[in-house]
């Protein structure tokens, strides 16, 4: 794979640097990777995902082999990263104050034709030296651009490599759904919530959502009793539809409307290395896990604290189907105890 050195940000605005991002759903990470983009590639003709200059064009076939790596695997599972043929992209959505308010790592496997998923909670516990309080959660990372947010997400889960992150604010998810024709969902109970700016009005029930009520859907947080886990858990659910409903469409409309939603540093090469491989993907082969963990209290505040390294190494492992290690064997015998 080649190395591509992770540039650094000065703390600034996301405002001032990217858009105002709000939230963002598997429906991306698909409508990436679908076959459809492969098949209609040519209306890509201009770096589309590129819209800033992170992204360079390739002058080469895009393969396993010499597939772009933001960041390297290494680890427990180094070797497993390294024997792989898997795409790792973060997904990102922020609010416009420049926190990360959804993160998802997406991997898809070209010769599985296997998507999986990891959501980490935006209140997930990550120590920084030099901040305290809620700089201390995961999303507000975000301040030092979408690389940073690579990186914490790559330390968190044990060294896993990232090729490529995407990131889009809520009006682009909106848009995106709206071109799929929306996302049946059966929401579980009335979701209602009214602030400055914000009105989420959504009856129970089975239902297709349509983009604006799709990012109510994905907003929605108060009503779940568990707080933002239960909106993890809601957003996954929602990937899993918006996925199925994608997966069943022919998407040249589709693919205009994410090149011009989506802020990536994915090549053209390589979303068409991507999409050909996708070519009669099922959507029965995406999974979706969320990074274990427990609510904490720190210093007056709510967090996410991940759990064991062991704990981490069991969905990691899903993913890469790796052996199991003789660290992870007796801290399973131990817990059990």
């Amino acid at each position: 794979m080649k190395r591509r050195s992770p540039k650094r940000s000065k703390r600034t605005s996301s405002k001032s640097i990217f858009f105002q991002f709000f939230a963002i759903t598997f429906c991306i990470c698909l409508l990436v990777f679908t076959s459809s983009i492969g098949i209609f590639a040519t209306v890509m003709n201009d770096r589309p995902m590129d819209k800033g200059d992170v992204a360079t064009q390739r002058e080469r076939e895009i393969t396993e082999e010499n597939m772009d790596v933001l960041i390297p695997g290494e680890g427990i599972f180094a070797a497993d990263y390294a024997d792989s043929k898997r795409v790792n992209v973060l997904l990102l959505g922020a609010t416009d104050e420049g926190l990360a308010d959804v993160i998802m790592l997406a991997s898809f496997d070209p010769e599985s034709k296997r998507a999986d998923i990891i959501s980490i909670p935006r209140d997930t516990y990550y120590e920084r030296a030099g901040y305290s309080g809620s700089w201390l959660k995961i999303n507000a990372v975000f301040h030092d651009g979408p690389e940073a947010m690579c990186q914490a997400v790559h330390n968190i889960l044990l060294g896993i490599p990232i090729n490529y992150y995407a990131v889009i604010d809520y009006n682009g998810v909106a848009n995106i759904v709206d071109a799929i024709g929306g996302v049946p969902m059966d929401v579980p109970f009335y979701m209602s919530y009214r602030s400055e700016g914000i009105t989420i009005d959504i009856p129970a029930g089975q239902q297709v959502l349509d983009g604006a009520h799709a990012v109510q859907f994905i907003r929605y947080r108060s009503g779940y009793d568990n707080g933002d886990i239960g909106r993890v858990e809601a957003q996954q659910k929602f990937v899993k539809s918006a996925a199925k409903q994608a997966l069943g469409l022919n998407l040249p409309n589709v693919i205009k409307t994410v090149v011009a939603n989506v802020n990536s540093d994915l090549t053209n090469r390589a979303i068409v290395y991507l999409g050909g491989k996708a070519v009669g993907m099922d959507s029965n082969n995406i999974s979706t896990a969320m990074l274990p963990g427990t609510d904490g209290n720190i210093a007056g505040l709510s967090f996410w604290i991940r759990g064991e390294d062991y704990a981490i190494e069991q969905i990691v492992r899903a993913v890469y189907n790796g052996p199991p290690t003789a660290t992870s064997e007796a801290a399973v015998e131990q817990e059990g105890e």
